[in-house]
């Protein structure tokens, strides 16, 4: 679906003992990383962004543990499912409807261009019908 990019990252040395290492948004300009650490069964989301806020054109997101289930709408209606495992980016356009589900615990980065502003967080909790009319 158009406005949305799933991308499996390579370890930037596979044959460490130690673990995995991703080196995740390279190059690019930023201000913070938010950590989420979510349990099996809490869903995150249900919400679109308008890229307002940099950041949220596009979010990106680096699933680091875990598994969880990607479900997304764009303005026409298509919807988008995906199980996505550690080690993913999830890019998210503007206006995509987009609710993540926690399948295990996890942790997931995201990476922001801009400090998040509470104030301004250009996120808007939405249902489909909702989403679909505005």
């Amino acid at each position: 679906m158009n406005g949305i990019k799933i991308v499996s990252l390579e370890q930037a040395n596979p044959n460490d003992p130690r673990g995995p290492i991703y080196e995740w948004c390279k190059g690019l300009p930023g201000r913070q990383l938010t950590v989420y650490e979510r349990i099996k069964g809490i869903p995150l989301a249900n919400h679109y962004h308008k890229g307002e806020d940099p950041a949220k054109n596009p979010e990106l997101l680096f699933l680091a543990k875990g598994e969880l289930e990607l479900v997304a709408y764009n303005k026409q209606g298509q919807r988008f499912e995906a199980r996505v495992r550690e080690g993913h980016e999830i890019i998210i356009s503007p206006y995509v409807l987009h609710t993540l589900k926690t399948i295990t615990d996890i942790i997931l980065l995201e990476y922001r261009s801009t400090v998040f502003d509470r104030a301004k967080p250009d996120t808007y909790l939405s249902t489909l019908e909702e989403f679909l009319l505005k």
